[in-house]
């Protein structure tokens, strides 16, 4: 009923916000990523690479007003080096409101809509919620944000699906005009799954989904956990329309079952048309 709701609310939004007057264009790129435990394992973990494609539209405000609306859509696609089970595609709406309060601050709110389809048709799920951001610029050339987000991402299985909440903060510096470099935070609270093995069923609290996963090989399990990570980004302009950006995050997960860590990264270059 909720899912219902919140389409019945966002696709007029999305009709509406495509004939606000605003800057629109296209974003078409590629990226390589990788993670060290794409199965989210609290003893090792199994490590993969995956290039991930995208195609985006995205509608902004002109900068004339004090407040605007925007909208963006993206479809995304993912194929695994390793673990194609994990191979996925996913489309993705996102209307918003910006105001700028002050001629340094800007607020935006955003609600979201994703469908996502995996080849492990378990993970397959459909995700709303909304993010909340403040950006400040502090100077010319350095800026500071904090933003909020909620998500709740139903799947085919209950042991992948989840809600969260999510807390993050990140400085900026403007080292050149073509050069961006971000350091972040994240605080996120809610429901993840872990690979814990065939035994899992001995450890398993209230509240826990067990499953086993053929993409995975073994059991999964679903908890409540506690996360942390911190960032480091590079966004590069290399002429008006092409942009390369990499990146690099640690995360650590806590809940009862134990602890896993996390190392990802990427790069990726794009084009604006």
């Amino acid at each position: 009923m909720k899912k219902t709701i919140f389409l019945a609310f966002v696709f007029p939004m999305i009709l509406l916000f495509g004939y606000a007057a605003a800057h629109a264009g296209w974003e078409a790129g590629t990226v390589v990523r990788f993670d060290t435990n794409v199965n989210r394992s609290i003893d090792g973990g199994k490590s993969d690479g995956f290039l991930v494609g995208h195609l985006g539209f995205a509608r902004t405000p002109t900068g004339e007003r004090r407040w605007g609306v925007t909208m963006s859509a993206t479809l995304e696609g993912a194929a695994y080096a390793k673990i194609s089970d994990l191979d996925y595609v996913a489309v993705t709406g996102s209307p918003g409101i910006v105001f700028v309060p002050h001629a340094l601050w800007t607020v935006a709110v955003t609600p979201f809509l994703q469908a996502k389809g995996v080849r492990d048709a378990d993970q397959s799920a459909i995700a709303f919620g909304g993010r909340v951001s403040i950006e400040e610029r502090i100077w010319r050339n350095l800026y500071l944000g904090q933003y909020y987000v909620y998500t709740d991402s139903g799947a085919n299985i209950d042991t992948f699906s989840f809600s969260e909440h999510s807390l993050g903060a990140y400085a900026g510096l403007v080292a050149t005009r073509a050069l961006t470099v971000e350091l972040g935070y994240e605080f996120t609270r809610g429901d993840s799954f872990r690979v814990v093995g065939t035994s899992a069923s001995s450890t398993l609290g209230p509240g826990m989904h067990q499953h086993f996963s053929s993409a995975f090989g073994t059991d999964v399990v679903r908890e409540e956990v506690d996360s942390h990570a911190v960032s480091v980004s590079v966004s590069k302009e290399w002429a008006r329309d092409l942009f390369s950006r990499a990146g690099y995050t640690f995360t650590n997960m806590n809940g009862d079952l134990g602890t896993s860590t996390i190392h990802a990264g990427y790069f990726g270059l794009g084009y604006r048309f």
